[in-house]
């Protein structure tokens, strides 16, 4: 037994497998073989699902100023707010928003243009080389890319994948665009190189932002030349629309996308009024992947227009409430309890800064992601 501790293996599993990261990196000096234990892929795999099935060793990725910062989701629930600043992240000079996180590794971009693959915990990095053959914008074409990052549990491969859509104006007005020349990028750890992707993604179509993750598929809200979601499979590679809630009365003035609960999340916000003073904010669900008919709404809530931003983060280790991070443009950003049942709210009485991500403590090395590091799958 490592140590010399005298406990039968699976139950010393079972024990070690509900610590936290931070512990467990500590345990590793007790001897050479709790050291191996702890580093084994088989440990990490099994750390990881007990993580992810529990919904416990969960971080918010915060950044005040130039700082940023994890705070363990679940001290929120216990009022025992525990901070930890990410100097590692620091030090990289990496900017935001993420690209994504999955399974405890964040992808994120620096400001020199590399990308990295951090595990913020453990400090352990990755860089992925650059993609040589992206072009440059000119006076006559923009280039937009966007990203996603996530795990394929087939190929038990980690994916980085990039859209690249090349936009080319008007000789006369440069606000119209002539034609979009697309492709798609897939980064695999495990050969560790770039590749065209076979089956390419729409990107004629316009989005936002980075990519969300949801069922092993990526996700971006489209919105032109129609509000609407396209998912990327990365088993498959392949992409897919996915439809959005059938709406009786009205369509949204704005939307997004997010993960809650391992399932799509989609927030729509309509003006209550004229005057524009209050915002009917409606909370929805696809409890059924890629079932249209599954979108369930969730709640509604109304607010003051001057809080801009309304994220749903997660759900309580009960499932009975919804943190929520409100960025308010008149006052400071606060992070915010919804109790599904008794339909109030409660204010988290700390101060929160910019929220930046999501993420689960895990051994999950990214220099060996895409080794046999994915969550341990669980036996028919």
């Amino acid at each position: 037994m490592p140590g010399g501790i005298n406990l039968p293996h699976d139950i010393l599993m079972e024990i070690l497998c509900r610590l936290a990261v931070k512990d467990l990196l500590r345990l590793r000096c007790v001897s050479k073989s709790c050291g191996d234990l702890i580093d084994s892929p088989d440990f990490a795999k099994l750390h990881l699902s007990h993580a992810l099935t529990t919904n416990s060793h969960r971080f918010l990725l915060l950044q005040r100023i130039f700082e940023p910062y994890s705070l363990d989701l679940d001290s929120l629930e216990h009022a025992q707010i525990k901070r930890t600043d990410l100097n590692s992240f620091t030090d990289l000079q990496v900017k935001f928003p993420i690209i994504g996180s999955c399974n405890g590794l964040i992808a994120l971009e620096t400001h020199n243009g590399d990308i990295v693959i951090s595990n913020p915990i453990t400090r352990k990095i990755r860089k992925v080389p650059r993609y040589s053959s992206l072009p440059a914008s000119t006076e006559d074409e923009d280039v937009l890319v966007n990203y996603g990052f996530g795990y394929d549990p087939v190929s038990d491969d980690y994916k980085l994948v990039m859209l690249i859509r090349l936009l080319r104006h008007n000789g006369i007005n440069k606000n119209q665009v002539d034609s979009i020349v697309s492709s798609t990028k897939i980064y695999s750890f495990k050969v560790g190189c770039w590749r065209s992707c076979f089956h390419e993604i729409p990107c004629n179509l316009f989005m936002r932002d980075n990519a969300i993750l949801v069922n092993n598929a990526l996700h971006w809200l489209i919105f032109y030349p129609k509000s609407s979601v396209v998912g990327f499979d990365l088993t498959s590679e392949r992409h897919r629309d996915i439809q959005l809630p059938l709406l009786d009365k009205y369509t949204y003035d704005l939307m997004g996308i997010v993960e809650l609960g391992d399932c799509l999340c989609m927030i729509g916000k309509k003006f209550y009024d004229w005057s524009g003073d209050s915002v009917n904010c409606d909370i929805w669900v696809m409890k059924e992947y890629g079932l249209r008919e599954s979108w369930t709404k969730l709640f509604s809530l109304i607010f003051d227009a001057r809080m801009v931003l309304l994220r749903p983060l997660a759900y309580s280790k009960c499932g009975q409430k919804v943190l929520f991070w409100i960025d308010n443009d008149m006052d400071r950003n606060r992070l915010v309890w919804y109790d599904l049942k008794g339909k109030s709210t409660e204010n988290i009485e700390i101060s929160i800064p910019d929220y930046k991500g999501i993420f689960v403590g895990s051994l999950v090395s990214p220099t060996a992601a895409g080794t046999n590091y994915g969550p341990k799958r669980k036996q028919a």
